[in-house]
């Protein structure tokens, strides 16, 4: 009882003294970073050298523009992480689902749960959004890393650090995605595409689109599919330069196109580029069938360098027309068919490739 007594007596004491005015309470400070507190110091008063924390994303925005931007954290115990982000006269965006607003501190942003590491090597983010407004020309973003002994305990074996401030320009002209060139080349086989920006906006990437043949007519933009995509600069006012292969390209006349598209969805067409690779791909050729001997299947494969009616007919060893696995019209490049000799005998055969003005013909030999 008189144990009791004596707690009571002591929690009484210290929340009197909370609240006598002796120790001013930092009710504005709720935050983490050096715009709104100071530091992760309910883990730990003082700052560590051993956490890596740091901002990416636009380095200029116009005024209204919304940018992405992360937050990276490395080092300390890195069993778990937490962050904070805040910008002085920006509006703060999440992005994720682990993260929180507080209303106290609209421009600061922090984790809901930690983020655990992969490993205590790797390095984890946490993306957001920022919104600049017309307060100012210049502004920055403001960040802190706290990295943990991921007990769900509050301690000084948990370490933070402060990230380098991030400056941020805010334009009121708006800078779009200046494409200033755009080409493709051949390189040995394969597509290689070019393009360069003069300045970017809001730029997600570029998906590029290809279409094989002539340029539709009528204004019709069929045929045409997304075969990859590039990664934007976000928004930038330096030149950038982009490529990007296409492996899977045939003989004949490729049309490509490159779809830039917003953080917002929005998106525009470039000018179409052409390239013609007709006949340089490729050899007429039929390649030996494989396996050989074979039973009771094997693979003919055979390649065009034109695109070109086909017809790859199979006889015996006396000149019988035994079977016609091809007879249509087929683009230039390689292509391949299974021949099934089930219900065929043992023995010598011969197939046979041949277009308008080119013929081929190797032996096969089936054992059963």
């Amino acid at each position: 009882m008189k144990i009791n007594i004596t707690l009571a007596v002591v929690f009484l004491s210290f929340t009197l003294l909370a609240y006598s005015g002796l120790f001013e309470l930092p009710m504005e400070r709720i935050g983490g970073t050096q715009l709104n507190g100071d530091g992760c110091v309910c883990h730990s008063f003082y700052e560590d050298s051993t956490v890596i924390v740091w901002v990416e994303g636009p380095e200029t925005l116009a005024v209204g523009q919304t940018g992405l931007y992360k937050m990276f954290l490395a080092g300390g115990p890195a069993e778990a992480g937490g962050y904070n982000v805040a910008g002085r006269f920006g509006t703060m965006g999440i992005v994720d689902t682990i993260s929180v607003w507080d209303y106290r501190a609209p421009n600061e942003l922090t984790q809901a749960f930690p983020l655990v590491f992969p490993t205590p090597q790797d390095t984890i983010f946490w993306p957001f959004e920022y919104t600049a407004s017309d307060s100012s020309d210049l502004d920055t973003i403001y960040s802190c890393g706290l990295s943990i002994v991921y007990d769900s305990i509050p301690d000084f074996n948990d370490r933070w650090a402060f990230g380098p401030k991030f400056p941020l320009i805010i334009t009121d002209e708006i800078t779009p995605v200046e494409l200033t060139s755009f080409n493709v080349e051949l390189n040995e086989k394969a597509a290689l595409l070019k393009w360069t920006t003069a300045t970017e906006l809001n730029n997600k990437g570029f998906e590029i689109e290809k279409e094989s043949g002539d340029i539709p007519q009528g204004g019709k933009e069929t045929g045409w599919k997304r075969i990859g995509f590039v990664e934007g600069k976000g928004t930038t006012s330096e030149a950038s330069e982009y490529t990007f292969v296409d492996m899977n390209l045939k003989s004949g006349k490729s049309l490509y196109r490159l779809k830039q598209v917003d953080y917002n969805g929005n998106y525009q067409y470039s000018d179409i580029a052409e390239l013609n690779a007709e006949g340089l791909l490729f050899n007429f050729e039929l390649s030996q069938n494989y396996p050989n001997p074979f039973n009771p299947t094997t693979v003919i494969s055979w390649q065009l360098a034109v695109g070109s009616h086909v017809i790859l007919k199979v006889y015996d060893v006396l000149g019988n027309e035994v079977a016609v696995l091809v007879n249509k019209k087929q683009e230039g490049g390689k292509h391949e068919i299974i021949f099934d000799s089930a219900n065929f005998p043992s023995g010598i055969y011969i197939y046979s490739l041949e277009t308008e003005n080119q013929k081929l013909a190797r032996k096969m030999l089936l054992l059963k």
